[in-house]
């Protein structure tokens, strides 16, 4: 039997030892943020009672935990900030051109000087203002300048090319020019006859400098010069607002321009080119003005058609670097065969007032026809397709009702699918129903720009294995004042 004295003993000891643990964790410092907090008590709670044997519990080992230090990410590297080439345009003594004739009007992005006619050129520095603000919406800003300053060229429009020339003006290493030149933040470019070709080629070779001010610029030449062709060409309202990338209306909005002229003539030649032909252009091939119409109309067509044009200002904005041809092939590739194919309905079709927007199609394979189809055929776009395969050497009955409206002024011109011969376009009354088939081989010799005409009622024979696609005669230009539709059902027949 235990002796009590010693039992007190005990139980006192315990005492203390419990108090001391409470006094210990109420007064220790607040644990590093860095060091785990204890555990919770309820999971490792001390014995402090005896056992029913009257021996001390043992002594319990509270395991060490080592701390735990909080592993901070490694410091991400703050982007290197890419600058613009230091602006190391030459400074003129403007006194002393004045007095040879040559003049000095500036704005905010261009100093001009010119030895023409003052209302020939003052106007000009503002005009490339405007130009700026659509190429930076256009491209995305420029990259900044180390000093903080706004971009700014020099331009030097030529009356007398000996003159500029003994002023030093035009350095000696630069090559001969007959229309223009440019070189980081200058372009020169000689004096033209008519003033909007004027304004066009000075805003052609100020988008040059935009484009290539950067020195890890490696778009190819046709980009480079398309671009340039496209926002030069512009429109200016009576308020003096500009719209760049116009489609011309007529020729005598832009006259001494031509590019449509030289390519309708390249195609009566037999000289056409696809867009890989032009994608292949070099530097060499610009020594007369025909690349120069065709890299406008590529850039034009891919910029303006709808089912492209954002694809292609995205390799604008991030694929002028040295991945222009691989950003190119990822936007593009899906898509080569139907680009083909509108290419050349494009060029063979080219005109004034071209309209993209309502000319562009909408490719749909067809399927070969079971039993009869009926398709609507609206007169305010192009090509359309029936979903329709036709079948080589197999014959089909069209008959088309309803009828369309090609205009509302003087009056309205009312159209059933034989058309109206009051006036023609592509060699047909307006109006009138026509046909074109995409193959379905590739090497087909009938491409779609290969049309034959339909009416009311009529039978044909298909002559290759395609998509039957129909359209409602009028000019490329004229679709956007058309309304109503026709109804056209397509069925097999047994004799032609």
């Amino acid at each position: 039997m235990r002796d009590n004295a010693s039992m007190a003993s005990r139980m006192h000891c315990c005492w203390l030892w419990s108090f001391c643990l409470l006094i210990g964790c109420g007064t220790s410092s607040p644990a590093p943020t860095s060091t785990p907090a204890a555990p919770s008590s309820t999971l490792l709670k001390p014995e402090t009672e005896p056992l029913s044997n009257g021996i001390d519990p043992p002594t319990r080992q509270i395991p060490q935990v080592e701390p735990v230090l909080t592993q901070l990410p490694p410091a991400t590297p703050q982007p290197q900030i890419v600058y613009r080439p230091a602006d190391d345009r030459p400074r003129h003594n403007d006194e002393q051109l004045a007095e040879l004739g040559i003049r000095r009007w500036a704005s905010r992005h261009l100093i001009l000087y010119s030895d023409v006619e003052p209302e020939a050129a003052q106007h000009l520095p503002a005009l490339v203002d405007q130009l700026y603000a659509a190429l930076t919406d256009y491209f995305g800003p420029l990259p900044p300048a180390k000093d903080g300053r706004d971009f700014q060229m020099t331009g030097y429009l030529i009356g007398d090319l000996a003159v500029f020339r003994e002023t030093g003006l035009v350095p000696e290493d630069l090559p001969t020019f007959e229309h223009g030149r440019h070189r980081r933040y200058e372009f020169w470019l000689r004096d033209q006859p008519f003033d909007y070709y004027r304004a066009h080629l000075l805003l052609h070779e100020a988008t040059h400098c935009f484009m290539t001010i950067m020195p890890d610029q490696s778009s190819p030449v046709w980009y480079l010069e398309g671009m340039a062709e496209f926002f030069g060409t512009h429109q200016q309202d009576t308020q003096g607002r500009t719209t760049f990338g116009i489609f011309p209306e007529r020729p005598d909005d832009v006259p001494g321009w031509g590019r449509i002229t030289l390519i309708r003539q390249a195609i009566a030649d037999g000289q056409p080119l696809t867009l890989p032909d032009i994608f292949k252009l070099d530097a060499h091939s610009y020594g007369e003005p025909t690349p120069y119409a065709w890299s406008w109309a590529a850039c034009e067509f891919l910029a303006r058609h709808p089912d492209y044009r954002h694809r292609f200002q995205e390799l604008g904005r991030t694929g002028r670097g040295p991945g222009f041809s691989t950003t190119m092939h990822r936007l593009f590739s899906a898509d080569q065969s139907d680009l083909a194919k509108e290419w050349q309905l494009f060029i063979h079709n080219l005109q004034y007032g071209y309209d993209l927007d309502r000319a562009a199609i909408d490719f749909m394979a067809g399927k070969p026809l079971v039993d009869l189809q009926t398709v609507k055929i609206t007169a305010n776009r192009g090509w359309q397709s029936t979903a329709v395969l036709l079948q080589v050497g197999q014959t089909y009955q069209i008959t088309t009702s309803g009828q369309v409206v090609l205009a509302s002024e003087p009056k309205p011109w009312i159209s059933e699918a034989n058309g109206i011969t009051i006036d023609y376009s592509n060699g047909q009354p307006l109006g009138r129903l026509l046909a074109c088939i995409d193959p379905e081989t590739p090497s087909a010799a009938d491409g779609m720009e290969q049309v034959f005409p339909l009416s009311t009622s009529r039978k044909f024979t298909a002559p290759v294995t395609g998509t039957l696609y129909l359209r409602v005669n009028d000019g490329w230009n004229q679709l956007a004042d058309n309304t109503g539709s026709y109804s056209v059902l397509i069925e097999q027949s047994d004799s032609p």
